[in-house]
């Protein structure tokens, strides 16, 4: 007898993100665009201007090879990794080539927009199934331009669009992005949903995109809204997704270690990325870096919270020394930056406070999401014994393994359990039919 082989799941992964080149290049095949600001940023960034009507117009005319070449530009591919603003350059073709940019400018009404995004979710759950996944969650962020009753609009279409699929063999399910700066005119909007007809569909909020001059400590108030939004309705409990460690050129190393941990003391119940949690310190050999005293402030007064737990690591916190220096560095312009010097004692203290972080986030509960693909074009992590998730294996840290932007990185989940081993010299417990 055959035997169906187990579904995956598929946990962290943005709507957009997973459209697949072949799919958006059918949808552009007769559409009219602008692509100026597209070209912009894309000049800007990679120094070259990106060919992309010379493209579509040989697409359209069938000419050999030229759908291999819209993919080499849709796709953000090993040659193009090095930092976000390269991946968000080629993320740019689907802002301006499908409604996005232009709901936003009111240029495209509500209605074309619902029905393009809707679309694009079939699509991708008909590959996704394919693929053998059986539950995908996917983010969608709402946006300033979004008025109450457009978010609420907008998302309900999104969750009846995914209410077609409860009685299938796949189950897609939705968590809405919310704006680090302002969160509470979505988080409205969420709740709203939550409590309606599909709301059982909607499994949490997120807060992604860029992380840096956005620390966990300022969501304090939100998270506490969230947990008590679950207290009163546990039947439609909201889980809080929090992208994290995942950027941090604007802060000491410690630091964007002690935001993961203080991520999930908050109450995240999952952490994306969370590079900065495990990533082998070597990586960064020895340099110097820069943080504002307020970071600095903030990560002293952690290390004094949390000295008895350092202290069995190995990370000796002199209270005294701390002490003079917060009282040194507090009359200083709290944006003021400061050098951080990482030598290789600094580097290996850095190694025993990444253990520690992770033991006490493993005694949170908090999940992280590993998404191998991203940490190595986004992240630049190319080397596996640099991979963080190898001290998340080693440390019994729990972690699930996702695709992130499968579409835009020309990947699948398979792809990214096979790659995990890969930077892991670690045998996945992978399902049946699936060579992790």
């Amino acid at each position: 007898m055959y035997t169906h082989p187990r579904k995956l799941a598929d946990l962290h992964t943005h709507l957009y993100g997973c459209i697949h080149s072949s799919d958006f290049l059918e949808f552009l095949r007769d559409r009219e665009v602008d692509w100026t600001a597209y070209q912009s940023n894309f000049q800007r960034v990679y120094g070259a201007n990106p060919p992309i009507a010379d493209i579509l117009e040989r697409c359209r005319r069938g000419v050999a090879g030229s759908r291999d070449d819209f993919a080499r530009l849709f796709v953000f591919g090993d040659d193009d990794a090095g930092n976000f603003d390269r991946f968000q350059a080629k993320y740019d073709m689907l802002n301006h080539g499908g409604s996005s940019v232009g709901f936003s400018r009111g240029e495209v009404p509500l209605p074309v927009f619902i029905d393009e995004v809707c679309g694009f979710i079939h699509k991708i759950i008909a590959k996704q199934r394919r693929q053998n996944v059986g539950y995908i969650e996917q983010r969608m962020n709402l946006g300033k331009k979004f008025t109450q009753a457009q978010s609420n609009e907008f998302v309900r279409a999104m969750l009846e669009t995914y209410s077609e699929y409860e009685d299938s063999d796949i189950q897609p399910r939705l968590a809405i992005s919310l704006a680090r700066d302002n969160p509470w005119p979505e988080w409205e909007a969420v709740q709203r949903a939550a409590l309606g007809p599909s709301g059982h569909l909607l499994t949490g909020i997120d807060f992604c995109y860029l992380e840096e001059g956005y620390p966990p400590k300022d969501q304090r108030e939100l998270f506490d809204a969230v947990k008590d939004f679950n207290r009163r309705r546990p039947e439609r409990a909201l889980a809080i997704l929090y992208h994290v460690g995942e950027s941090f050129n604007d802060k000491s190393l410690e630091s964007a270690v002690r935001w993961v941990h203080e991520a999930a003391e908050l109450g995240a119940h999952r952490l994306g990325h969370a590079i900065s949690l495990g990533v082998d310190p070597d990586r960064f050999g020895e340099h110097s870096r820069s943080e504002s005293v307020a970071e600095r402030i903030d990560q002293l007064r952690y290390d004094l919270r949390h000295r008895e737990g350092l202290a069995k690591f190995g990370v000796h916190v002199d209270v005294p020394k701390v002490t003079e220096e917060l009282d040194r560095i507090g009359a200083l312009p709290m944006d003021h930056q400061l050098t951080i010097e990482y030598d290789e004692e600094k580097l290996d203290e850095l190694g025993r406070r990444q253990r520690y972080a992770i033991g006490c986030i493993r005694e949170l509960g908090a999940v992280i999401e590993v998404c191998p693909t991203s940490n190595r074009r986004i992240g630049g992590i190319n080397r596996p014994e640099h991979h963080p998730v190898k001290q998340f294996v080693a440390n019994n840290a729990p972690f699930v393994i996702a695709s992130d932007d499968p579409g835009i990185f020309g990947t699948t989940l398979a792809i990214s359990c096979r790659m995990t081993r890969w930077n892991t010299l670690w045998t996945c417990p992978g399902p049946a039919g699936v060579k992790c």
